[in-house]
């Protein structure tokens, strides 16, 4: 008798503080997803702006729309849907055109994403029963009625994990179209059978985006670094069992609503509710449900829908018109499924709130919802909080006894796998493979859990059966197949390299709850302190060479201030010595590490940018440039009187005389000094 593993999923809700909650998904006791909500977070992913176009970049493809926020967002031309004739019209005050022919809306197929506003379109080709071709950028032909269950769940989670928007994504489309047309089982990377069709420049979408011109926009990925939102034309308004998609009339129905019979009586109720001019996606959740539940779902999005068009009538662009449900509901809505084993909440208020959505939403669920009576701290208790921690770490170790090393770059993210001490069995090919099937598992757990998006490269172990490279391929293929985010995977090089695209929507997990250190910037590398002392002294050499000035001030960290005074003969007084310069300490804070300021005594202002490398090629070039002003000093009229030197000189030896008595220090200050002392014993005969 074969049994079957069920995974246990549940969250967990913190919301005992007032300016923070956290919700925490596992799987079998491991955190897998982490959402955090502060009054310094703010989510844009679903919100809805009445923009205006700031700039159109045909060369990109692209167009950069002001939405009233810090940078403007980004929208990609693949992001502007069939609807945008209809949205354009809206604006206008203008009736859109509206099909006659309700055979042409009779099913659609739709791929549930992170955000409704991301949801893959598959429309049919020729009337019902026909071939479902996706109906925006990217095609791909799957059949609207699977043959079996279990056929048709391997081709659901194989298809369509693919990232909108990037360069690495086109290629590989490029690469599995090559392959497609060579048979139906080659060259599937992730799984992916996609035949994509290129992006369309802006004469081939005539979509006549013009600067000022105002346009409806939903955010659906979140800023990061120095990048602002991006957002698409394609409108929708979420809902538990239904998605309102105002400006594309039809009826979709999510992809893993398998039953031929139930997908027909969700199409017949829908359509007998919903407005003709509008569009309804009905959800995954909605299967089995009573009319009476969708018929309430759908009254709110259309209550929702009336409330937007008002306010875009009434207002001018850029403005905020619809935000998006807080963070716990939105989780509720999008992530409360069936097989969610339990919700355990730490808030009596929040508890309410939840239970009050459960008895409407899914009545029969209400006994998974419990309220937290613990004495100890609810991430505490389920073991959330180091695993949290965890996240925070470059090194995640296995339990195999190998590791993980995660390098986040500018360009892409970095995972090495490393065997460590593992050497459970004399062959190496073995060793590796179990290393690399653990590590493949902890990657993709790793991916959800700190929300990596955008390129990611893995360095797995060597091994020489390709095989061996296949299972791990596989392995990763079927962890990533939980994962709700789209991604792409390439099988591995002999290299042992994978590559791997996935779709970013939010922040990292790590960029949210870490800032970039102010000493290292971020590098996690520190400028040695014989380097910094070079710098300094080569900044001084500079200094000497064109300035007459004998005093200055030097501003550092109290780390390189303790480095500059430290010993008999401090490097502070051997700089003097060499250079006859009086430099005074003064400690700041406020400067990194590796950082110093001259300041000038005699003219009271910050002087290093004048003497640092480039600021001497800048006073080179300027001199060249004002060859007809007067002419400066000559370097013998720049250096200072004899009688001066010699004053100075002798007060930086009765300094250096309290602490310099027989150490070899000293003997080396002495000989440092010989030829000064030579001068003034010439000039006394």
């Amino acid at each position: 008798m074969s049994y079957t593993h069920r995974l246990r999923k549940e969250i967990i809700i913190n919301a005992q503080s007032e300016d923070e909650i956290r919700i925490a998904i596992t799987e079998d006791r491991a955190l897998v997803e982490l959402f955090i909500e502060t009054p310094e977070t703010e989510r844009h992913v679903g919100d809805i702006y009445l923009g205006r176009v700031a700039k159109v970049i045909p060369g990109m493809n692209a167009a950069f729309i002001d939405v009233g926020l810090e940078q403007d967002a980004f929208l990609h031309f693949s992001d502007v849907g069939d609807s945008y004739e209809s949205s354009s019209a809206f604006l206008a005050g203008e009736e859109a055109e509206i099909r006659d022919d309700d055979e042409e809306e009779e099913e659609y197929l739709v791929e549930e994403g992170a955000t409704a506003a991301e949801q893959k379109v598959y429309r049919p080709r020729g009337g019902r029963g026909g071939r479902a071709t996706r109906s925006n950028d990217r095609g791909l032909s799957q059949r609207t009625a699977p043959p079996s269950r279990g056929a048709a769940q391997e081709r659901i989670a194989d298809a369509g994990h693919a990232q909108k928007g990037t360069s690495l994504d086109l290629r590989l489309a490029g690469q599995r179209d090559e392959k497609a047309a060579a048979g139906p089982d080659r060259g599937r990377p992730g799984g992916s059978a996609h035949t994509q069709r290129p992006v369309p420049s802006l004469l081939q979408a005539n979509l006549n985006l013009e600067p000022d011109q105002p346009i409806l926009v939903q955010v659906t990925r979140e800023a990061f670094a120095n990048k602002g939102v991006r957002v698409t034309s394609r409108i929708s308004l979420p809902g538990r069992f239904l998605v309102l998609v105002p400006f594309e009339p039809g009826i979709g129905i999510s992809r893993k609503v398998y039953s031929v019979r139930e997908r027909t009586r969700l199409r017949r109720i829908v359509r007998s509710l919903k407005p003709r001019e509008l569009g309804v996606i009905i959800r995954t959740v909605a299967e089995n449900k009573e009319e009476s539940a969708l018929r309430e779902d759908l009254e709110k999005l259309l209550q929702q829908w009336r409330d937007l068009e008002k306010k875009v009538r009434e207002i001018k662009p850029p403005t905020l018109v619809f935000q998006d449900s807080s963070l716990t509901s939105s989780v509720m809505r999008d992530l409360f499924t069936p097989d969610i084993t339990r919700i355990v909440i730490d808030s009596r208020k929040m508890y309410r709130e939840v239970m009050d959505y459960v008895e409407w939403a899914a009545p029969n669920l209400t006994g998974t919802v419990e309220l937290y009576r613990g004495t100890k701290p609810i991430f505490d208790a389920f073991d959330i909080e180091t695993q949290i921690e965890q996240t925070l770490t470059r090194k995640i170790m296995l339990r195999s006894g190998g590791y993980l090393f995660i390098e986040h770059t500018e360009a892409m993210v970095v995972i090495d796998v490393n065997s460590g001490r593992y050497a459970a069995r004399r062959e190496q090919e073995l060793n590796s493979l179990k290393t690399n099937l653990e590590a493949a598992r902890e990657v993709a757990r790793q991916l959800r859990l700190r929300d990596i998006g955008g390129i990611i490269v893995i360095d797995f172990i060597d091994m020489s059966d390709e095989r061996n490279r296949k299972k791990v391929y596989d392995e990763m293929k079927k962890e990533l197949r939980k994962d709700r985010a789209k991604s792409s995977i390439l099988p591995l090089t002999e290299f042992g390299l994978m590559q791997i695209t996935r779709q970013r929507i939010r922040q990292s997990i790590v960029q949210s709850l870490s800032d970039t250190c102010p000493v290292c910037g971020g590098t996690g590398l520190l400028v040695s302190k014989t380097t910094i002392l070079k710098q300094i002294e080569r900044w001084l050499e500079r200094f000497r060479a064109s300035s007459s000035e004998r005093k200055l001030l030097m501003r550092v960290h109290p780390t390189l201030g303790e480095m500059l005074t430290s010993g008999l003969m401090s490097p502070l007084r051997n700089l003097q010595l060499k250079y006859f310069l009086r430099l005074k300490i003064e400690l700041d804070e406020s400067l990194t590490g590796d950082e110093f300021r001259f300041y000038s005594s005699k003219q009271k202002r910050d002087i290093t940018s004048e003497y640092s490398s480039t600021g001497v090629e800048h006073v080179e070039e300027d001199e060249h440039d004002h060859s007809d002003e007067a002419p400066s000093e000559t370097p013998e009229d720049s250096h200072a009187p004899f009688e001066e030197q010699e004053e100075d000189y002798e007060a930086l030896m009765e300094e250096n005389a309290e602490s310099s008595y027989d150490s070899e220090e000293s003997d080396t200050a002495y000989r440092a000094s010989a030829p000064m002392q030579h001068r003034l014993k010439k000039r006394s005969q």
